[in-house]
């Protein structure tokens, strides 16, 4: 009866080198998913792009509304407003109501711009802007026929123009 102990050969060196390479490449897979992880966390970016933008007239004001949409992968936050290259605290034009600035979501505009506004990424808010006629913007009259431009700016920097007439 043979024993088990007198039997001194392992595995083949055929099976042995077939084991080694399989886990080689299971390690290489496991690593490569671990980076494209790390990656993509690296890799994210904010866009956001005005998906309307217009004015009416109302009573003397112009009301420029806009919507803005943020098709990157990562959360934007609106940190300034400019209008003609001025900041929107600073503009001259805006009428005596409490109103005359407001952005959020697409059917609410409960957030306001002085707390930063966060665009997550597929989100759409909407902005309002009440200006009014004969206002001034820094040395420039707001009057019918003119096209303003409104700039948004992102706390990671980046600037997004839009060009609106008023009519």
């Amino acid at each position: 009866m043979k024993s088990f102990r007198r039997n001194r050969r392992a595995v083949s060196p055929v099976i042995a080198t077939i084991i080694i390479v399989a886990v080689a490449i299971v390690m290489s897979i496991a690593v490569a998913y671990w980076m494209l992880g790390l990656a993509g966390t690296f890799t994210r970016y904010e866009k956001l792009e005005f998906t309307s933008a217009y004015a009416k007239t109302n009573d003397g004001a112009f009301n420029v509304t806009f919507s803005l949409k943020n098709t990157g992968s990562a959360t934007a936050t609106v940190n300034h407003i400019f209008i003609n290259g001025i900041p929107l605290e600073d503009v001259d034009a805006f009428t005596d109501s409490n109103d005359d600035f407001q952005l959020g979501s697409a059917n609410n505009y409960s957030e306001l711009l002085s707390d930063g506004v966060s665009i997550a990424p597929g989100r759409e808010v909407k902005g309002f802007i009440i200006l009014a006629s004969e206002g001034s913007i820094g040395s420039g009259q707001v009057t019918s026929g003119i096209t303003i431009e409104l700039k948004i700016t992102t706390a990671a920097g980046n600037e997004y123009p839009k060009s609106i007439a008023l009519p």
